[in-house]
């Protein structure tokens, strides 16, 4: 049987999100957090900190629920005045944002901020939050792009946090089914356990390039599966790049190549080797199976038990009795 738009829109709205009283606590502890440092900012030259915005999953209204023991993350991104050549000084940048931090909480030690498992970041615990500090070196030209350190070092890319927000929110302007659209497909990836392989903001991506071709799918039933139907049919061997970015797509040998939809020299997903991609293939392929499989059962329990499958047991289309 299908599921009915207002069935799985229940399971997106009370599994996956975030209610209002539940986001606006985490966003108050967000909001302080980003006054504290901002305040050390302006009463201390020396940080050499020019300004801090919100980025990632959370400012672009896609993140999930914590659970299970997870953390919500958030993404701040850190500009720093510093010269350009400094961009791929992972050492220099993370020592200044480490002097930021240390001036705000006055009664740690410096070793109380270790770099992060992202490398390029500063994570520490507060309030329930996992907070990633990103380093960016802002440059005079293009208007609002930074260098940013890669991920595991070797190098910078240029890119624009900025850009990014406003990509996602024309796609959300063009698909009023396009975040909860990334979030079922973030929650079926982290029950595949393939969230270390396929990045959330890949998946945003594969989304928009799938609402890009076929435009917006009538339901969101119908979306989940037009999405896993192309990474199933495609295996991601063909790539992908969306209009407005600047320069050119660079040359690569990657499986996998989805590039910043504000720059095409940055494949985002460069770190995907062959035996990801091949994890990734066959996750959309099983998925496909067992969701158009539970189209045609006609028993509800047949149906919820391949739904199950795909998200994990705490898939549920209406309150538990």
């Amino acid at each position: 049987m299908q599921l009915t738009e207002q069935q799985l829109d229940y399971y997106v709205q009370n599994v996956l999100s975030f209610g209002p009283t539940h986001k606006r606590g985490y966003q108050d502890q967000i909001d302080n957090l980003i006054t504290s440092l901002t305040r050390a900012v302006n009463d201390n030259s020396r940080l050499r900190v020019t300004k801090i915005l919100q980025a990632g999953s959370w400012r672009k209204g896609t993140a999930l629920k914590p659970r299970d023991g997870q953390e919500l993350d958030i993404d701040l991104v850190v500009h720093l005045d510093v010269s350009e050549a400094t961009k791929t000084d992972v050492a220099t940048l993370h020592t200044l944002i480490i002097d930021l931090l240390c001036d705000v909480y006055r009664t740690k030690d410096r070793a109380d901020f270790p770099p992060s498992r992202k490398t390029v970041g500063i994570e520490f615990h507060t309030s329930g939050l996992w907070v990633d500090l990103a380093p960016v070196v802002p440059v005079a030209s293009p208007e609002g792009y930074v260098w940013q350190p890669e991920v595991g070092g070797g190098g910078a890319f240029l890119t624009s946090p900025a850009g990014q927000l406003a990509f996602v929110r024309a796609q959300k302007d063009a698909d009023p089914r396009y975040a909860s659209l990334v979030r079922l497909l973030k929650r079926a990836r982290h029950h595949a356990e393939l969230g270390g392989t396929l990045s959330s903001f890949a998946l945003e991506l594969v989304v928009a390039h799938v609402l890009g071709l076929q435009g917006p799918a009538p339901r969101l039933e119908e979306g989940l599966l037009r999405v896993l139907h192309y990474v199933a049919a495609s295996g991601l061997r063909d790539p992908i790049v969306f209009p407005g970015a600047i320069r050119t797509c660079s040359q690569t040998a990657a499986p996998v190549r989805i590039y910043d939809p504000t720059n095409n020299e940055n494949n985002v997903t460069s770190r995907i080797d062959e035996a990801g991609l091949r994890a990734i293939v066959a996750w959309a392929t099983e998925a496909l199976e067992n969701l158009n499989y539970a189209q045609n059962v006609a028993r509800k329990g047949d149906t919820l038990a391949c739904w199950k499958d795909v998200f994990g047991p705490s898939f549920r289309i209406e309150e538990a009795p």
